[in-house]
């Protein structure tokens, strides 16, 4: 019997494994005061899409925009130009 798995193309895999491991980039190197109140969800080419607990912590990240990318064009996505800010709905 085949796992679920085995049906995911390896293009959605590979994505997810980008995405978490810009996700955990961006745990590590963030400030004590945002850590763990953002999460890359997704990314292009030419962009990043993180998301934020609050409203607050999105204006930090709106505001520190430059810092972020550069981060990014370090880590080797070097096409980056924009990031893309998300706040987290709650239910």
């Amino acid at each position: 019997m085949k796992k679920i798995s085995d049906f995911i193309p390896n293009k959605v895999l590979k994505k997810k494994e980008i995405i978490d491991d810009l996700d955990g980039l961006l745990i590590r190197t963030s400030e004590e005061k945002v850590k763990g109140k953002i999460h890359v969800i997704n990314y292009s080419d030419y962009s990043i899409t993180i998301e934020c607990d609050d409203s607050s912590v999105g204006s930090i990240i709106k505001f520190e925009r430059e810092k972020y990318l550069e981060l990014f064009k370090n880590y080797g996505m070097y096409n980056i130009q924009d990031i893309q800010v998300k706040i987290k709905q709650t239910q």
